[in-house]
């Protein structure tokens, strides 16, 4: 909210995902923050704040959940943001900043998954999109397909 600064935020935040951390933690799940670019929302814009915030919760189960739409909005590029980020990486969304799937934009997702790759991720990358208007069915039989070319290609660097 207005007049609300960032360090109140995170403290708010904090304390509020440290009241379910137990919960969290008995139930043997993970909290995965998804930081969100700035048309989101005024608060955890970057994924070096949801770093941020993950390390003031500072338990196993409170991770982070990156998004290439969101990372887009950054000044840093998306391959060297994954890198910095890979000791909190929980969840992986892959879209483009035109809010359809990889491989229906600009965003270039061999650099991508080349970091993921470097940095060992072994979780899942999960296509989400915010416009469906060219249909569901050819969004995820292209997103894939566009994202099977990009690993072709890299394994055959």
């Amino acid at each position: 909210p207005a007049g609300v600064t960032h360090e109140q935020g995170m403290e708010h935040a904090a304390s509020v995902f440290g009241a379910a951390l137990a919960v969290i933690e008995d139930c043997d799940v993970v909290l995965a923050i998804e930081p969100l670019g700035p048309a989101e929302g005024n608060f955890l814009n970057t994924a070096a704040a949801g770093i941020e915030l993950v390390e003031r919760i500072g338990s196993p189960h409170c991770r982070l959940h990156l998004d290439v739409k969101a990372m887009s909005s950054e000044s840093t590029p998306i391959p060297q943001i994954i890198r910095a980020s890979a000791p909190y990486l929980e969840h992986f969304h892959a879209n483009d900043a035109n809010k359809l799937g990889p491989g229906f934009g600009e965003i270039d997702f061999v650099p991508i998954f080349e970091a993921l790759g470097e940095i060992d991720y072994r979780g899942w990358v999960s296509v989400e999109v915010f416009d469906y208007s060219p249909g569901v069915e050819r969004l995820a039989s292209e997103s894939i397909d566009y994202m099977q070319d990009c690993l072709a290609r890299l394994a055959d660097r």
